[in-house]
């Protein structure tokens, strides 16, 4: 397939490690036997490169054509030439009514869904959104609840971090201890899936549950073209700051109402909201946020004033 292959695009390429393109195109020269580039191969390296440092971009391609004044208000914004601080668009006071309050979710469908998500700075107001409008939903909340364990041979540490200390943790890409869950909400998985049960299922890709069962999640593609089966496995926290290891056997998902700002990369919403509570702490990450939106009208946000601090390090910018 690959010797045939004329084309290879290659999605979010700014976030891939340059030991994977080494990869690729070294496993492309040994099939084709050609020492050119990628083997000959035309490779079209895809993504936002205004959100890693020094690339530089000229043109927002994710906002509508009639919204040039967009595009151009997130340029500026991407490069700090505002000055230090950003002038937000329209400012609510409550983003769940905003996004939901017209949506009757003992009918919803997944196409009224599938465009709406609000955005936030990080995982705990991520989770405390998504678990208030998970309340919206009149059925029956079903809950799973992990088991936890620590990774060491040693008593001395399985005395020291208990069960129901772990219980207590919810590491950045780990399911919370206690999932709660509603048929009709709305899913994000957070590891690659492959198994007899399903086909290949990404990390980020948004689900919609439709069966509740005790070792099983059904759950529909977000635009309700296919049908998956979720299991629980063990989950291993990868970066962690704790001096320690433990393994968390859960259904690897979180309710996806709400996303964090990086987990909502390389997606475009009809209806958005930004939660900015708490400060923007990273390079690009108000510039990520404002631009998953195709138009003005289509993005708010909740902010305790209406300018925020934009981070950006402008001195990686070229002249």
């Amino acid at each position: 397939m690959l010797l045939k292959t004329k084309l290879i695009v290659w999605d979010e390429t700014p976030m891939t490690h340059v030991h994977a393109f080494l990869a690729v195109d070294r496993l492309l020269q040994d099939l084709t036997k050609c020492k050119e580039p990628f083997g000959g191969k035309v490779i079209l390296l895809g993504g936002d490169f205004r959100q890693v440092l020094p690339l530089y971009l000229t043109k927002n391609i994710r906002a509508l054509e009639s919204e040039r004044d967009l595009g151009a208000w997130l340029l500026n914004s991407g490069e700090k030439k505002s000055g230090p601080t950003i002038q937000l668009p329209l400012s609510i006071p409550d983003p769940i009514h905003q996004l939901y309050s017209d949506i009757d979710f003992s009918s919803v469908t997944p196409q009224e869904l599938k465009g709406r998500a609000i955005l936030t700075v990080n995982n705990e107001r991520s989770m405390e959104i998504n678990n208030k409008v998970l309340e919206f939903i009149p059925r029956k909340e079903i809950v799973y609840k992990a088991v936890d364990m620590i990774m060491s041979e040693d008593p001395q540490d399985q005395l020291t971090f208990p069960e129901e200390f772990l219980n207590s943790l919810t590491p950045t890409g780990l399911p919370p201890y206690e999932l709660k869950l509603k048929i009709g909400c709305i899913i994000m998985l957070l590891r690659n899936l492959a198994s007899s049960l399903s086909p290949l299922l990404c990390n980020g890709t948004r689900l919609i549950v439709t069966k509740l069962q005790k070792n099983l999640i059904q759950a529909k593609s977000i635009d309700g073209t296919e049908t998956f089966l979720i299991p629980r496995v063990p989950l291993i926290p990868s970066q962690t700051n704790m001096p320690f290891k433990f393994k968390r056997m859960q259904f690897p998902i979180r309710l996806a109402f709400s996303l964090t700002i990086n987990k909502s990369q390389c997606q475009t919403f009809e209806k958005m909201c930004l939660v900015l509570n708490e400060p923007v702490f990273s390079h690009g990450q108000l510039y990520v946020g404002l631009s998953r939106a195709e138009s003005f009208e289509s993005v708010s946000v909740v902010a305790p004033k209406r300018e925020i601090f934009n981070c950006v390090y402008e001195e990686v910018f070229c002249d």
